[in-house]
């Protein structure tokens, strides 16, 4: 090479294109895909979606303390029920709750709470308890009571 000269770069490989993602959301209709709404504790290590095998624009998700259905959660799911076609849903609720004390047994009172309340407001919506294990990464059902 003759003095003074700098060697041309190399050429930089090939980069792959990006692996395709989730659909933009402005992309996805209003109404849930799966015609589903979860309601599930706002508890910052709870991923809804991610933890119950579920992906944007499958359903509706409505957080508060302990999963409890409450009078504005029972609001939101006869409004997505009336205006947005959903006919499902799923009350999950987990272990070491802080809004239960981090007792599973209440936890597990407050779903069957949820459910009766909700299938007296909402006849013809099916309605599914799941508890969600933290250490376990599981959700698993919760049977009805009586």
């Amino acid at each position: 090479m003759p003095f003074g000269r700098t060697p041309a770069p190399e050429p930089a490989p090939a980069e792959a294109p990006p692996a395709p993602g989730p659909a933009p959301a402005y992309l996805l209709p209003r109404e849930p895909a799966r015609r589903l709404a979860v309601l599930t504790c706002m508890d910052s290590r709870l991923e809804p979606l991610r933890d119950l095998g579920l992906e944007r624009g499958d359903a509706m998700v409505l957080r508060n303390a302990g999963a409890q259905v409450s009078d504005d959660m029972e609001r939101s799911l006869r409004f997505v029920h009336d205006k947005l076609g959903v006919n499902e849903v799923w009350i999950v609720g987990h272990s070491d709750c802080a809004a239960h004390d981090g007792l599973d047994s209440l936890v597990t009172g407050e779903l069957r709470r949820g459910l009766v309340r909700l299938r007296s407001a909402l006849p013809g919506v099916s309605v599914h308890l799941r508890f969600y294990d933290l250490a376990s990464g599981v959700a698993r059902p919760v049977e009805p009571p009586g």
